[in-house]
């Protein structure tokens, strides 16, 4: 049985996704399909900031960024300051559609499990990356959550 935070973020996800792809399309007829730093933009959406989440429990997180599959980005997600970073799972295109793996981040998955712990009692800190090979660029966004049982 699905999670009321996976259904929400799962809800969330195709709307933002169209919000992610006109930002992209707009950048890339400006800056010639180059990205800038500024361009550069990761969000997780689910959990959200602030939202108490069992620490049992295997927990999704899913998020949106500007990464499409052009311009060679990706997403990585961080728990508790726990190196290394662990490489999301790109759902923007779906891979049936494309016939391979999806390189595309505008919307992203990470489901938490080996090599991290659980969550902990209390509170967790979430960090998610974009990191782009060609110029080198990353930006960061994180949300806190309380683990409770």
């Amino acid at each position: 049985m699905k999670t009321s935070y996976e259904m929400k973020g799962k809800q969330l996800l195709w709307p933002l996704f169209g919000l992610v792809v006109f930002e992209i399309l707009l950048s890339a007829t400006v800056s010639g399909c180059t990205i800038s730093s500024k361009a550069l933009d990761v969000s997780i959406t689910s959990p959200r900031n602030g939202q108490q989440v069992p620490v049992s429990k295997n927990l999704l997180i899913s998020g949106i960024s500007s990464a499409n599959g052009t311009n060679k980005c990706e997403v990585s997600v961080i728990i508790n300051n726990i190196k290394p970073y662990q490489k999301a799972v790109g759902m923007g295109i779906p891979s049936h559609l494309t016939g391979h793996i999806s390189n595309d981040y505008s919307t992203w998955v990470y489901r938490l499990g080996f090599p991290y712990p659980p969550l902990k009692l209390g509170e967790n800190t979430i960090t998610a990356k974009i990191t782009c090979a060609a110029n080198n660029h990353s930006r960061f966004n994180t949300v806190n959550v309380t683990g409770v049982q």
